[in-house]
C-alpha cells in the first residue's frame, strides 16, 4: 500500500512515518518512481508503535517490544512500576518536609529510597558532574537495577576506589563543552544508542554485515581533520590517557563486573566482537 493509504489506516502523520522508518521500525519497499510500498507488516507495526507511543512508552522501549514479539513487555511494565513507586515514595518524602517531620523519619523514608534506586543513579549521585557523567555513560544499560547484597562489596571498592583517584582536569571551555553535549544529548536519546550497541553485540557478525558501510563511513571520520581537531577528540584523549595512568580497565571493570550481570554478560560477548571488528578493520585498510 501506497503511503496515503498506510497514514489513513494508522492515522498516523507523513512525518511520524518517516520517522519509524528512519529509525529502523519498518522497512518499506521503494518502487521505481520513488513511492514507498508498505507492507501489511509494516501496517502491523506502525499501529502497534502508534498503540504504544499513546500509552507513553519510548522507541528504545518498543524497538525491544517489536523485536522480542512482545516477550520483554513484562519487564519493561515491572521497571515501570518500580519507578513508579519510588517516585511515590519521594513525594512522600516531600510531604514530610513540608509538614515539618523530624529528621529521623525523614531519614529513615530516604534509606528505603537509597534501598530502591539504580545503580546508575547511586553513582551519578556520588560523582556529580562532568567526572561522573564522562565516567558512568557507557555502563548506563546494565546499571539500571538495584544493587544486591552480592554486589555490595565490589560496589564499595569501586566507589572508594574512584574517590581515591586524582583530579580529572579539564579546561573551563572543555567542561563547558561536556556539560552542553549533555543537555543536548537527553536521556531518551543515550538509550537508544546504548540499546544500539547492546542489539549490535548479541550478534555482532550480522550487525557488521548489515552495517558494513557506516562503520567505514565512521572509520574514516575519525581518521578525518574535522575529528581529529575536535574539542571531543582532545577530551577523549585525555580521559583516556587518564584511565590508563590511573589503572582504571585493570581495577575498575572487574569490579564492575562483579556488582553488574548485565555488564559481565555484555564484556564476554564485547571481547569476541572486538576481535571480529579488529579482523574487519585489517580487511579495509
Amino acid at each position: 500500500m501506497l503511503r496515503n493509504e498506510i497514514q489513513s489506516k494508522t492515522g498516523l502523520t507523513r512525518k511520524a512515518i518517516e520517522y519509524y522508518e528512519k529509525k529502523g521500525l519498518i522497512n518499506p519497499r521503494k518502487l521505481e518512481n520513488g513511492y514507498r510500498d508498505y507492507s501489511e507488516e509494516d501496517f502491523e507495526i506502525l499501529s502497534k508503535v502508534n498503540l504504544f507511543r499513546k500509552i507513553g512508552f519510548n522507541i528504545s522501549e518498543i524497538k525491544s517490544i517489536i523485536r522480542s514479539d512482545g516477550f520483554v513487555l513484562p519487564s519493561i511494565l515491572r521497571n515501570r512500576e518500580h519507578k513508579s513507586e519510588i517516585d511515590k515514595r519521594k513525594n512522600e518524602v516531600i510531604k514530610l518536609i513540608i509538614e515539618g517531620a523530624s529528621e529521623k523519619i525523614i531519614n529513615e523514608k530516604v534509606a528505603l529510597i537509597e534501598r530502591e534506586e539504580s545503580i546508575y543513579d547511586r553513582l551519578l549521585r556520588a560523582f556529580p558532574g562532568y567526572f561522573g557523567q564522562m565516567i558512568f555513560y557507557a555502563y548506563q544499560p546494565f546499571l539500571n537495577e538495584p544493587l544486591d547484597k552480592d554486589g555490595e562489596y565490589a560496589y564499595a571498592k569501586y566507589i572508594e576506589y574512584l574517590d581515591n583517584l586524582p583530579s580529572f582536569e579539564l579546561s573551563v571551555e572543555e567542561q563547558d563543552f561536556i556539560e552542553k553535549i549533555s543537555s543536548d544529548f537527553d536521556i531518551e536519546n543515550m538509550k537508544t544508542v546504548n540499546n544500539s550497541k547492546i542489539e549490535a553485540i548479541d550478534d555482532f557478525k550480522k550487525w557488521l554485515n548489515e552495517n558494513t558501510e557506516i562503520v567505514e563511513q565512521y572509520n574514516l571520520y575519525k581518521k578525518s581533520d574535522t575529528y581529529q581537531n575536535s574539542p571531543l577528540k582532545d577530551i577523549q584523549d585525555k580521559l583516556k590517557d587518564y584511565m590508563i595512568e590511573n589503572k582504571y580497565y585493570e581495577f575498575a571493570i572487574p569490579l564492575i563486573r562483579e556488582f553488574s550481570k548485565s555488564y559481565n554478560d555484555y564484556y564476554e560477548k564485547l571481547l569476541v566482537a572486538n576481535e571480529e571488528y579488529l579482523k574487519f578493520n585489517k580487511k579495509t585498510e
